[in-house]
């Protein structure tokens, strides 16, 4: 394995999967393949045999794929505080748009409201979701 750079810290990590855990849209693969241009490809904060690496240990393991190369890269880059760290960043988000969501569903009585606002969501969400596959097509 080879060293990662100096120049990224730790901080500026846990801000990267909290983005990523954040805004990151089009599933697992998606995720990964975020994930692997950015770390990998155009910061370099991780090492590439590292990336195959968490990549392989991730789809062995069952769970959620994205969320455990993320736990698995924030360890290569700062062990069990680092990964902790980027679990927590990463997972946190999602679980808190899914307490979000719950409360609008309650509050606004049920499938019908629920139902009037995933109908104005989906176009957006297919328009975004287009750009996926030609981001998953380049080689690890």
């Amino acid at each position: 394995m080879k060293p990662v750079p100096a120049r990224a810290t730790l901080r500026e990590f846990v801000i990267y999967f909290l983005k990523l855990g954040t805004l990151g849209f089009g599933g697992p693969i998606a995720l990964a393949g975020y994930m692997q241009r950015d770390l990998v490809d155009e910061r370099g904060w991780i090492a590439p045999d590292d990336y195959k690496q968490g990549l392989a240990l991730a789809q062995l393991a069952p769970g959620p794929l994205a969320a455990q190369l993320a736990i698995y890269l924030g360890w290569v880059r700062g062990r069990v505080l680092g990964a902790t760290l980027v679990g927590i960043a990463f997972v946190a988000p999602s679980f808190l748009m899914v307490l979000a969501l719950s409360a609008l569903y309650l509050k606004f009585g049920g499938l019908a409201g629920c139902r009037r606002c995933s109908t104005a969501l989906e176009p957006r969400s297919s328009r975004l979701s287009r750009g996926a596959p030609r981001d998953l097509r380049a080689p690890l």
